[in-house]
């Protein structure tokens, strides 16, 4: 069934025909808060720590583990390593091209009481940014996830003016952009990404692999709290972890041909 193009009309909901599966647990959400505390590396050579027989190597993982420890909670480090994901040359303003739609990638939902769902805080984010770009350039929504596309659409209901495509087929990054060519032609135009600024460079280049022209709001940096702060903190743990996990996930797209 092909999308319906109402641009001047109500809102528009367009539900894709979920798969008959049980929605996953949010792996991210769990391989990321589930140890908040612990930055990746020191995980991985506590693990290699019971691995090994030898003494020596013992204390090399375990001093090394303490070394990574302390400086990835320092948020001055996260701060630098994290604009290596930044895209500015796809600004808007940068290119004479208005953009077709607002693409919101989902950010997971979160279990609460007995097996309800409930869009992350980053979903949330995600689809408030998403709405006030679809208002500003007065061009239509596509939210795409899993169950986290359908809370979204469903939540901000009341306020958004018009949503033009609901996927809830899709996964992951590489999934969004193969899924949305069913529904959207390139040809139509850009697309204005609303994502956290870390998720851009593999969105970005999972898009442009399906030949997607992909553009990125000049503000994209206004919610962003940056901190060059040498105090070791729990936060900056945090951020070095979502680092952590956004270049093995640009790492995996790259050998398996998703990028």
């Amino acid at each position: 069934m092909p999308p319906i193009h109402a641009p001047d009309s109500l809102k528009t909901i367009w539900y894709h025909k979920q798969e008959t599966r049980k929605e996953n647990y949010n792996l991210k959400e769990f391989i990321l808060y589930s140890f908040v505390y612990v930055p990746m590396p020191t995980i991985w050579l506590i693990i290699l720590y019971f691995l090994v027989k030898s003494n020596y190597w013992k204390k090399f993982f375990l001093y090394l583990g303490f070394i990574f420890l302390l400086i990835t909670s320092l948020p001055i480090l996260s701060t630098y390593v994290e604009k290596f994901f930044y895209n500015d040359n796809y600004r808007v303003s940068n290119h004479h091209m208005k953009p077709a739609y607002v693409l919101v990638p989902g950010a997971g939902t979160s279990l609460i009481g007995n097996e309800a769902t409930f869009p992350t805080p980053e979903t949330i984010r995600r689809a408030r940014h998403g709405i006030e770009l679809s208002e500003q350039f007065s061009i239509p929504l596509i939210f795409s996830g899993s169950g986290d596309a359908a809370h979204s659409a469903k939540y901000f209901n009341d306020e958004v003016r018009q949503i033009f495509i609901v996927e809830t087929k899709s996964l992951n990054t590489f999934e969004m952009a193969k899924n949305i060519k069913k529904f959207i032609k390139i040809s139509d135009g850009p697309l204005l990404l609303a994502t956290n600024p870390l998720h851009h460079r593999r969105t970005i280049l999972a898009l442009k692999k399906q030949n997607f022209d992909v553009l990125i709001p000049d503000n994209y940096l206004k919610d962003i709290v940056t901190s060059y702060s040498i105090i070791p903190s729990t936060k900056g743990i945090g951020n070095f972890n979502e680092i952590i996990y956004e270049s093995l996930g640009i790492v995996w797209y790259y050998f398996t041909g998703k990028i």
